[in-house]
């Protein structure tokens, strides 16, 4: 990344923070407050006496709504400084549940419709907010009564309610943009990484690294927009059960094609018995373990895990610059993950998987240019070793060229041959003892009947390079780029267009 860039995304990330620090003074959270719960009845109308017998007090998050109906009550201190900013306000709502809701005795409204009964209940959004006219809402103590429960759900979470309180009335998606640009930020490098592995894909020799780094990055790719799809998309609550596999779906592709990567590039043998290993106990581990935030950080911290065994084993048996640089970029990754285990799915996680798979692309980036590189040194070695077996041939069995001119045929020896020069509908041939003859004939016609030591090096001209003592520019103004001087004194322009290549002719022949 450029120093520019880098600026750049400093100043997203100072943005992002004033307005995340500006929206926590309007924010008032029931996030600390105990509540009371009282379990619905099917024949109930009304909010409980929340004196029965049967209520309890929890708190918010440890209340649960799924698969049953229920009545809970809690409390709201507004302060006088909120009411000053005389904003219009909203109390939010984000739980996986219908709810219908009440503040201070008065009814705000409803999002789906709560029931006792599945086939009654109209599921409501995840996330909501009630509009909150000025008359009710007061200075100190408010009470909210939330009537709720949730049916349709695929899944049973453990903390089905995020989020209740009042705020400025605004969009439920404001709450959640506070890291939106940098996460944008950060998708768009994810997207622009993986146009680059595509186009790499296809241009390697070595398909199988960049598909399993494509791959890699595609599902960080896919799972960050599945994270950010709450800010983009208001949508039902059992939308979100399909949203939360999605992301632990991903982190296990993620996961599974880190270790087949590094199982690929450093384990010599028993690569099943690795691959027996990682991937039965990552989906026990992703299965057995509670809150999908940590199912996401297991399905990728394992395979992570093992390629640090891979890794550190291969550089006990072999020592390498690379095989250091990625063991202590998977213990690196390994570390990270575990420290920001409980905020897994947040941004750090992206910031995480980015630098992970900047490592990687920078590695494969610089493997495909050094393999560019070997290439066309392997290309130049060619064209010098097939140079040197046509002088050969030529030096063992002269091949002679059959000349014919006004009826006349006559066999010169290409060894005698110093260029040949356009003229017309004929061919001049130079020979090297300063004599010349006639070919009837174009000089594509006569260059088809030449050996390979032979280099057209102008639209006119064709040279012996045998004969050729040195290749220098032109003077500015002249009508060729290059000159080349030939044994017998005389001077070859070279084209422009093919000077570069007749550079690298000459210089292999001469080394």
């Amino acid at each position: 990344m450029n120093i520019n860039g880098y600026i750049a995304c400093v100043l997203l990330m100072l943005s992002c923070f004033i307005h995340s620090s500006a929206f926590a003074q309007a924010l008032i959270a029931m996030a600390d407050e105990s509540l009371i719960v009282c379990p619905a009845k099917a024949d109930q109308k009304g909010p409980p006496e929340f004196t029965e017998p049967e209520c309890q007090q929890r708190h918010l998050y440890n209340v649960d709504p799924q698969n049953i109906e229920i009545w809970m009550k809690g409390n709201l201190l507004v302060t006088d400084a909120y009411l000053k900013r005389q904003q219009p306000s909203a109390l939010f709502v984000f739980a996986k549940m219908s709810s219908e809701v009440y503040l201070n005795g008065e009814r705000l409204g409803n999002n789906g419709t709560p029931s006792f009964f599945k086939e009654e209940e109209f599921s409501g959004n995840m996330d909501t907010r009630f509009y909150i006219p000025p008359s009710i809402i007061k200075q100190g103590v408010n009470e909210v009564i939330i009537h709720a429960s949730s049916h349709h759900g695929f899944l049973t979470l453990a903390t089905p309610i995020h989020f209740i309180g009042i705020s400025e009335y605004g969009q439920t998606s404001e709450f959640f943009k506070r890291d939106l640009l940098i996460l944008l930020s950060l998708l768009g490098a994810m997207l622009l990484g993986c146009t680059y592995l595509i186009t790499l894909v296809f241009s390697a020799e070595d398909k199988e690294n960049p598909i399993l780094i494509l791959l890699m990055l595609a599902a960080a790719s896919g799972q960050l927009f599945t994270e950010i799809s709450r800010v983009l998309f208001n949508y039902s609550y059992p939308m979100h059960d399909i949203r939360l596999i999605a992301i632990v779906f991903l982190s296990l592709v993620f996961g599974l094609s880190f270790l087949l990567f590094t199982i690929k590039k450093f384990a010599r043998s028993r690569k099943k018995l690795w691959l027996t290993l990682a991937v039965p106990l990552t989906l026990f581990l992703s299965l057995m373990i509670t809150g999908f935030d940590g199912k996401s950080a297991i399905a990728i911290l394992v395979p992570a895990l093992f390629s640090v065994v891979i890794s550190g084993l291969s550089c006990r048996k072999k020592a390498s610059q690379e095989s250091i640089s990625y063991f202590i970029a998977y213990s690196l990754f390994c570390v990270t993950i575990v420290f920001t285990f409980g905020q897994f799915n947040s941004m750090y996680f992206y910031y995480i998987v980015t630098g992970m798979m900047a490592f990687f692309v920078i590695k494969i980036v610089n493997k495909s240019v050094q393999e560019k590189k070997l290439r066309k040194e392997e290309d130049k070695q060619l064209v010098k070793l097939q140079l040197k077996v046509d002088q050969l041939a030529q030096q063992k069995s002269p091949t002679k060229l059959q000349l014919t001119s006004a009826g006349k045929i006559e066999l010169i020896p290409v060894n005698d041959i110093a260029y040949c020069k356009a003229a017309g509908d004929y061919v001049e041939i130079f020979l090297t003892n300063q004599s010349q003859s006639l070919f009837s004939g174009t000089l594509k016609s006569i260059e088809e009947l030449l050996p390979s030591t032979f280099l057209k090096v102008h639209r006119s001209y064709i040279v012996n390079l045998e004969e050729v003592l040195s290749i220098s520019s032109s003077k500015k103004g002249a009508l060729s780029s290059g000159i080349l001087v030939l044994k017998m004194g005389d001077d070859i322009p070279v084209s422009r267009r093919i000077l570069p290549h007749v550079r690298g002719v000459i210089k292999g022949k001469v080394l």
